[in-house]
This record gives C-alpha cells, sequence and structure tokens, in this order.
C-alpha cells in the first residue's frame, strides 16, 4: 500500500510541477506585448531573451539527470520547484530589461532541472503503465491552454508584474510541499564518477534508435519553441485577432492535449510507438501549415488544435526510450538527450524573432511546418524499415534490467 501511495504522490506532483512550469513560460509568450512595452524593446530583442531562457533550460538537463541519479530525484525536483519560483518572483520585481534577462535564464536553469528529474521518478516507480502516467502528467501541462485565456484576463485588472509575483509564490509553497510529502524513488549508488555518467549520457547518441529519435525530436523542439514563443504575437499582429481571441487560440495548443494524451499514452503501452508517433507527426505538420493560410477566427482555432498534437510524440518518444535505455544511469542519458535537442533548437526563438522582423511571421511558421511534414515522413520511413511481412515490428522496444 505503500508504494502504490509513493506512486500517486510522485504523479502527483510531477504533474503539477509540470502545470507549473509551462504556466510560467506560456505566461511570457501571453504578456510578451505588454513586456516588451514596459522595457521599450522590439521582438528580436524579446527573442534573444526567450532564446537565452531556452539555452539555460537545455543546459540544464543533463547536469540535472546525473544529479538525480546520484543526489536522488526528490532533492532534484525540490531544487527546480524553488529556483523557478524564486527566479519567476524576481523577473515579476525587477524593472530594467538587463536584470529581466538575467532572472529569465535562472528560470531556465530552474524549470532545467525538472523534467528530466521527474520523468525519471515516473520511470522508477510506473513500469508496465509508464506511458499510461507519461500521457497524465503530459495531459496536466495542457491544463495550462486556460493560462493564455485568464492571463488577459487578469492583465486587464492587474500589472503583468503582479501575475507573475503571484504564480511565483503558488510554486514556492508546491516546492516545500513536495520536500514533505514526497519519498525517494531510486537507490543512490554508493560510488559515482561524474565522468564515466557523462561518457554513458554521450553513448546512448551511438544507437541507431537514439540517433532516429534525436532528429525527430529536433525538428519538433525546433517547432514547438518557434510556436509558442510568438503563436499570440503572431495571432495579434499578423492575423488582426484580439487580445482575447488570441488567448483563446493559443491556449488550445495546451487545451487540445487534455483528453488525447492520456489516450495516446496508453495506446504507447500497447501497439507501436512509431506508427503513433508517425500520424501525430503528421496532423502536427497538417495544422501548421494550415495556421499560415487560414484568416478566420474559428479556422485559426481549430489549426491549433492540430498543432497541439505534437506534444503528445515527446511523450510517445520518452516513454520509448525509458523502455530502450538499461536502468543503471537512466536520468543521466535522458538529460544528455534533453540537453542536446533543447541546446541545438534553443535559438530559434531569436531567429523566428530576427525573420519576424525583416519578413513578417507567415514564412517563419510556414518553414516549421515544411520540417514537421518532413519528419512525418522519415518516421513513416522507420516504420516501413521496422515491420517484417506480417506488418509487425521487429525493432526491439525492449527494457534491460541492469541495476546499479
Amino acid at each position: 500500500m505503500k508504494r502504490m501511495n509513493d506512486k500517486n504522490i510522485a504523479l502527483f506532483f510531477s504533474s503539477t510541477g509540470w502545470f507549473l512550469l509551462l504556466s510560467t513560460r506560456l505566461t511570457v509568450s501571453t504578456l510578451l506585448v505588454n513586456i516588451e512595452e514596459s522595457f521599450g524593446i522590439d521582438h528580436a530583442l524579446a527573442g534573444i531573451a526567450l532564446t537565452g531562457m531556452w539555452l539555460s533550460y537545455g543546459i540544464m538537463q543533463f547536469p540535472s539527470g546525473v544529479w538525480s541519479d546520484i543526489r536522488g530525484r526528490k532533492t532534484t525536483i525540490f531544487f527546480s520547484l524553488l529556483t523557478f519560483g524564486l527566479a519567476f518572483l524576481f523577473l515579476g520585481l525587477t524593472t530594467n530589461f538587463f536584470l529581466f534577462f538575467v532572472f529569465i535564464i535562472i528560470l531556465g536553469i530552474g524549470t532545467g532541472f525538472f523534467m528530466t528529474a521527474s520523468i525519471s521518478m515516473l520511470s522508477d516507480l510506473f513500469r508496465e503503465d509508464r506511458g499510461r502516467a507519461f500521457g497524465i502528467q503530459a495531459s496536466s501541462g495542457s491544463l495550462t491552454g486556460i493560462v493564455p485565456i485568464v492571463i488577459p484576463i487578469l492583465a486587464a485588472s492587474f500589472h503583468w508584474r503582479s501575475i507573475f509575483v503571484g504564480l511565483a509564490l503558488i510554486t514556492i509553497v508546491i516546492a516545500f510541499l513536495f520536500r514533505r510529502l514526497a519519498s525517494e524513488s531510486t537507490v543512490l549508488p554508493p560510488e559515482v564518477s561524474f565522468r564515466d555518467r557523462f561518457l554513458d549520457g554521450v553513448s546512448v547518441l551511438k544507437q541507431r534508435t537514439t540517433q532516429l529519435f534525436f532528429l525527430i525530436n529536433l525538428i519538433l523542439v525546433f517547432s514547438w519553441i518557434g510556436t509558442t514563443s510568438f503563436f499570440p504575437t503572431y495571432m495579434i499582429e499578423s492575423k488582426g485577432l484580439s487580445h482575447l481571441q488570441a488567448g483563446i487560440c493559443f491556449s488550445l495548443l495546451s487545451l487540445g492535449g487534455i483528453v488525447i494524451k492520456p489516450a495516446v499514452g496508453i495506446l504507447s503501452d500497447r501497439h507501436n510507438k512509431r506508427g503513433i508517433m508517425t500520424i501525430l507527426l503528421f496532423l502536427t505538420s497538417a495544422g501548421l501549415i494550415a495556421l499560415v493560410i487560414v484568416e478566420s477566427f474559428p479556422a485559426l482555432c481549430a489549426a491549433a488544435m492540430f498543432i497541439s498534437l505534437g506534444t503528445s510524440v515527446f511523450l510517445v518518444a520518452n516513454s520509448y526510450l525509458m523502455h530502450f535505455w538499461q536502468v543503471r544511469g537512466r536520468g543521466g542519458k535522458l538529460g544528455f538527450y534533453r540537453s542536446f535537442t533543447i541546446l541545438i533548437g534553443s535559438p530559434i526563438s531569436a531567429i523566428i524573432g530576427y525573420l519576424a522582423t525583416k519578413y513578417g511571421f507567415d514564412i517563419s511558421f510556414l518553414i516549421l511546418g515544411v520540417l514537421l511534414m518532413a519528419a512525418s515522413i522519415i518516421m513513416f520511413i522507420s516504420v516501413l524499415a521496422c515491420s517484417d511481412p506480417a506488418g509487425k515490428s521487429v525493432c526491439s522496444e525492449r527494457e534491460t534490467t541492469e541495476q546499479f
């Protein structure tokens, strides 16, 4: 009974933490126009700040994975929640862009410590139904779809700084509740060499399966970061939507996954993960290309719903890789993998900001859609390569059981 209780507590805080982490990032994007006005900056400079956040977020993925392996998942997650809560607090209190830039990088560091450790904790506790657990956690992130609707309403009555401070205080409270209630999920090794763990993490890129998933994840990271960084601004400036309409449309990028993500997680436990990823990538790319073409508010909302399917690809890929990799050093492996993809993908905010300033948003979003379509084709080819004449998968997805 205690073990089951530990699983529920871990799932609750992993889901709540992911909700808060995404809420802070969506709040920044939703209020970006207000923030730019407060500091007197343009899209290009705002894009650089967002790139700094994503860069620090990406860098921290690998250290957080190794740290969670050698010092514990619980300690790592508590540090993450406390750090990004405090960073968001100071973001709301700062009055000049330089300090804002510094604290948004610290926000990236704090948030960067969360996901690898939380995925590793859920992987420790949920084995047979790991995809379901990942689906529930990912679905909690989809609840942040209410943020772009609620935040503009709050911004009408409160300054954006007050909104930042309120979210920060909630996060800090959750951090200390997690520290009090959660239990450690992994057995800590008696002796650990950081160098060995680094080499162990690097070694995953020698695997052909990981190389394929790395390429797909990289394209998806480019598309998701690029889309979410300027989505409300794109809807307002290029599509002529009001702030509230843009917020509703933006919210559908997250809300669209509330129902689909748990279902996708359950399906990924039982069916071909590559095939599921192929379908999701194709639908996401179709939505992103449609976003550029259509103009009416209902059509833009429908396109946003299709784009929201992209985040489900991440949970299927994580479930696949956590089965594929051995248990020993799992957090470090995932951390290195996530660091590498996010670090390479992080400059996209600055690129989109530059292209939008010079050429407008349409060309940038169209390029992202075409890249996603190419990813769906690559994944479809891998499905064919992994199928025997009877249509059954011949690619191994078995989990090894090597321990510390």
